[in-house]
């Protein structure tokens, strides 16, 4: 799955979108607060893109604080060491379930922006921040409440679904696995990981957001992967046409801490 985000297509469609649009701002906001980073030093941004995450933290972090990125996509490293003019960061390749290899502990924190429910092997991802994490300190990472099961559809996915039913001719199937917080939560418990809090946050913008992530090649791939390139713009064009760019929406995420012990 993190494969499908490598490619400069990926790391330039996705760094202007979050330049453009106030999502991605606004759940970095969101995280760093929860995450109390004012008595941290040492911070892993696991999944960090193109550093958005990474240059968020850093604006509530000491002078002698370090920030280690980390993401699958060289591409997104690339624009990630060119976007984050600070010495307090650095930047390293490798997918998230090699993490325990690939930075040495201890951490203060781990944050990943929209990105653990992504990831494969998450049970070798949650293993690994169990190990990194130095006794109280804190994982803290969001997920969109759709896939908890949550939240209702917005009109943008709605039309994407039945665009992509119509153009490939077969029923639309979901397909990332859903997030269950129950069984997150006794899963990281045998990593030493204790929820300790969870919380729904409503994010307000405007479909033109949602029509445009779709735009990153990573995003709109698994949804239409029995699909080829014409077809997917096919598909794409149709969901655009059928939505108000300018409507207002609400998008609930889960944002979960957890402390190890």
């Amino acid at each position: 799955m993190e494969d499908r985000w490598r490619g400069w297509d990926n790391a330039e469609i996705y760094d202007r979108f979050v330049r453009e649009h106030r999502i991605y701002g606004w759940l970095n906001s969101q995280l760093v607060e929860l995450a109390s980073l004012g008595s941290a030093h040492r911070v892993l941004d696991l999944g960090c893109g193109t550093g958005a995450t990474t240059r968020a933290c850093l604006g509530r972090l000491p002078v002698d604080a370090e920030v280690v990125g980390l993401d699958s996509s060289a591409e997104m490293v690339g624009v990630a060491e060119a976007r984050v003019f600070d010495p307090r960061a650095r930047f390293v390749v490798a997918p998230a379930d090699a993490v325990g290899e690939a930075v040495a502990p201890p951490f203060d924190r781990v944050v990943s922006n929209a990105a653990f429910w992504q990831f494969p092997a998450r049970a070798r991802v949650l293993e690994a921040i169990g190990k990194l994490l130095s006794p109280g300190g804190l994982f803290v990472f969001n997920v969109p409440s759709e896939r908890a099961g949550a939240a209702p559809f917005h009109v943008f996915q709605v039309a994407l679904a039945r665009a992509i039913a119509d153009v490939s001719q077969q029923p639309f199937a979901r397909s990332t696995p859903p997030f269950r917080p129950e069984a997150f939560e006794a899963e990281a418990a045998g990593f030493g990981l204790e929820l300790e809090r969870m919380e729904e946050r409503i994010y307000e913008g405007r479909q033109i957001e949602f029509m445009d992530l779709m735009e990153i090649p990573a995003l709109i791939a698994p949804l239409t992967e029995d699909l080829d390139e014409v077809a997917t713009r096919k598909v794409l064009d149709r969901a655009r046409g059928a939505a108000d760019p300018r409507e207002r929406v609400e998008v609930a995420w889960l944002f979960l801490r957890l402390r190890r012990r």
